[in-house]
């Protein structure tokens, strides 16, 4: 059963302005939808399986999801201040991952174009806006079709959201 209270059990209202952050807003809300649904009722296997030797587990990516988010919402919010969490349980991880990319769309619904021009990644060489795209969001995206993928592999698909239209899955059935 889904936890309703959690973010993104549906795509929020698209932004009215389409310019730069009102298109990165809808790229973080695509992101943190499908990763709402890739790791929704994960089964007690999930955490430790892998898909070959060398991969990461399936607990290994939420927690690199989750980092990545995190790097994400604090490039925009220098102010924020990340939270340590244990990260050897998966919904606590889960939940923080999906409320770090809420809070970035809120960073974004209140900034400017201007302000992502000023953006500078001083750990990553002074790296600018254009990279966190690239980097670590195009990274967020590729490891939750990781998710699903393997969730398939181990016998445990994620419920079938409508991604495109951004509803849950009992929406999607019929």
């Amino acid at each position: 059963m889904p936890d309703d209270a959690l973010p993104y059990t549906t795509l929020p209202t698209a932004p009215e302005r389409i310019d730069a952050c009102g298109v990165l807003m809808r790229l973080v809300d695509g992101l943190a939808f499908r990763y709402r649904w890739a790791t929704e009722d994960l089964p007690p296997e999930a955490p430790d399986w892998r898909s070959s030797a060398d991969a990461m587990t399936f607990g290994e990516v939420v927690v690199h999801i989750h980092k990545l988010a995190r790097f994400v919402h604090t490039i925009l919010d220098d102010s924020h201040v990340a939270e340590s969490l244990d990260t050897s349980d998966l919904e606590i991880l889960r939940r923080a991952t999906l409320s770090e990319l809420a809070a970035t769309r809120a960073v974004l619904a209140s900034s400017h174009d201007d302000s992502l021009a000023a953006v500078r990644i001083a750990r990553k060489n002074d790296a600018s806006f254009w990279h966190v795209i690239n980097g670590p969001l195009a990274d967020a995206l590729t490891h939750v079709g990781q998710l699903n993928t393997w969730r398939r592999q181990f016998g445990h698909p994620a419920p079938r959201a409508d991604v495109f239209f951004g509803r849950p899955p009992a929406e999607n059935e019929g």
